[in-house]
């Protein structure tokens, strides 16, 4: 993750000024499993909808723009009703940043760099297609054809998605399979303004993939890290065993905290360029789970003028709002449904470049890589069962001439048999020949 001006993040766009037929080819391609749908209004109360095939779509698309017209995101095998969902086609974000106090009377353009630098700092990829609606800003990646059965897990990835959004006044309430957003080159009739797509990779996602990096940059676990953490609480539950007890969360943030100032140390007292927006973050965030941190924008201004200098007062704003409305929310036992933002010391660490080796010669206590977390607990393993009696291989060997030398195969017997009969006192006496 690099420190960007957002003001550079125009190249990343390979699409912008799609035309509807381009929109909707980009979005639905042809041989594509089900239909798209397209809702058009006249007046207040007349609405009409069509499902059509590819062909059909593309041939009627201009009828389209003379009316108020949305179409679907995800396909249907008829209409739009969610029983008939086919397959599912992208995740979405509608911004409503007019909504929100700190982007009211900004620009679209300033809106869409801003957020796409949130991005970058999370660890997400931009969007396939970036939408100015006329009033709001619509964001939208697109898929691999993804059967319906990930439905579940798509709905929590969208809600992810939109709780990462949540600065930018993303509605909340966008996150059905159905859902439609307005065709370009219609005119929006509450603001008169002409939709229009602003850029975008026009890239496709594979869901698996994608849904973990959402998951990644809104500090929830993914599915692997699930799968193991259910694997290890079935194993603590066999009889008489009790599942142990470890840090509490505000107990691991506070050492994230005193790793993430070593780190800040260790080059010389400020953040390295490239990395000071991301070190931000992570230090808001664990402000969030502090509980003397009585005014969280004013200790997050406070680091940055110390440790990122040359950080843009906009983005220093920006992540002292989001942790101070992070910090208002009500604590819960659920750690991953809180609303704050629970990251691995894994992800810090790889997000700020922290080797194994870093890890080790600074004392890092959490924010390490994965294959140094395990290296360390094989070592205090070793040292358990070493305090417990236990010694290896070699010392065992070496105790113990019998497992070495293995006797009973010059005596032409089993090894149990040998015991049976070192046990009784009835050991045929070897004889040197």
């Amino acid at each position: 993750m690099k420190h960007t001006d957002p003001c550079e993040f125009a190249p990343l766009d390979q699409i912008s000024n799609l035309s509807a037929e381009e929109y909707y080819s980009l979005l639905h391609p042809e041989d594509s499993q089900g239909r798209a749908a397209v809702l058009c209004k006249f007046g207040h109360n007349e609405v009409e909808n069509h499902s059509l095939e590819h062909a059909g779509m593309i041939m009627q698309m201009p009828l389209f723009l003379d009316h108020s017209s949305f179409l679907t995101l995800n396909r249907f095998w008829k209409g739009r009703r969610g029983k008939s969902l086919a397959a599912l086609n992208a995740l979405y974000v509608d911004l409503d940043y007019f909504n929100s106090q700190h982007w009211r009377g900004k620009s679209p353009d300033e809106v869409q760099a801003a957020y796409t630098a949130h991005l970058l700092v999370s660890g997400m990829p931009p969007p396939s297609v970036f939408m100015h609606t006329g009033r709001g800003v619509a964001a939208i990646w697109l898929i691999d054809e993804t059967p319906v059965s990930a439905l579940p897990r798509w709905q929590g990835a969208m809600r992810a998605l939109i709780e990462l959004s949540e600065f930018f006044g993303a509605d909340k309430k966008c996150k059905d399979s159905s859902r439609i957003f307005r065709i370009p080159d219609t005119i929006n009739e509450k603001s008169g303004k002409v939709v229009r797509v602003s850029g975008g990779t026009g890239e496709r996602h594979g869901f698996d993939v994608f849904s973990d990096q959402i998951y990644r940059a809104s500090g929830r676990p993914t599915r692997s890290e699930l799968a193991e953490s259910r694997k290890q609480k079935k194993a603590w539950k066999r009889p008489g065993m009790t599942m142990p007890r470890g840090l509490t969360q505000a107990q691991r943030f506070q050492l994230i905290r005193h790793d993430l100032e070593i780190f800040r140390k260790a080059h010389g007292g400020t953040i390295p360029t490239g990395l000071r927006n991301t070190w931000l973050h992570f230090h808001a965030t664990c402000l969030t789970h502090m509980h003397d941190v009585s005014d969280i924008e004013r200790e997050v201004q406070k680091v940055a003028a110390m440790a990122t200098p040359g950080l843009k007062p906009v983005e220093i704003n920006a992540i002292a709002r989001q942790a101070a409305e992070k910090a208002r929310l009500v604590r819960t036992t659920a750690v991953w449904s809180d609303g704050r933002y629970h990251y691995k010391g894994a992800t810090i660490a790889e997000s700020l470049g922290v080797t194994s080796e870093m890890a080790r010669i600074h004392g890092l206590q959490q924010v390490i890589p994965d294959q140094e977390r395990k290296r360390r607990k094989a070592e205090a393993e070793q040292r358990r069962r070493s305090d417990n009696g236990a010694m290896s291989r070699e010392e065992y060997l070496l105790k113990n001439n019998a497992s070495r030398e293995k006797p009973w195969k010059k005596l032409g017997i089993g090894r149990t048999k040998y015991y049976e009969l070192k046990g009784a006192g009835q050991l045929p006496v070897l004889t040197e020949v």
